[in-house]
């Protein structure tokens, strides 16, 4: 006996990756949101909201959203690259500490941990933006593929 297996739109929707990289997006834009509000980071926290917007048009699957995902993804894809290049001219800031915290010896050895704990921070930085740039290059490259721009619509009235 042959089954037939019904195929309906949402069945037959194949994965695609383009939406887990936006829900991504929308998970960190909104962490950073919450700590850019709490340190007082407002000009950041703008850019978070703006950020969670876009993605959540995407998420919605608007045309708009998905022009302006190209748009912020290279944009923060060239923050991060400029904000990673600042931090690598940066590094020779933890040897000076490191050399500060053992010429103290009021500090001991919580001074010489606090260091190394700032340095193991920032080199888990330096690697996000790292793994961060080509994603967020992909995902602008992504968002403008046919295939993916016939997935969006318009804003219905």
């Amino acid at each position: 006996m042959l089954l037939k297996v019904r195929k309906d739109a949402a069945g037959s929707r194949e994965f695609a990756a383009w939406p887990v990289a936006v829900w991504l997006l929308l998970l960190l834009a909104a962490y950073g949101g919450v700590q850019y509000l709490r340190f007082g980071f407002y000009d950041y926290l703008a850019g978070a909201l703006g950020v969670i917007v876009v993605c959540a048009g995407c998420v919605l699957r608007q045309e708009w959203a998905r022009l302006a995902m190209r748009a912020t993804a290279v944009l923060l894809a060239c923050w991060a690259v400029y904000s990673g290049v600042l931090m690598w001219l940066g590094r020779e800031k933890f040897e000076v500490a490191r050399q500060m915290a053992l010429d103290n010896p009021q500090l001991g050895d919580a001074g010489l941990m606090m260091v190394e704990r700032a340095r193991r921070a920032f080199q888990v930085m330096l690697a996000i933006k790292a793994i961060g740039v080509p994603l967020l290059l992909w995902l602008a490259w992504t968002m403008g593929r046919p295939k993916v721009a016939a997935q969006f619509h318009t804003r219905r009235r």
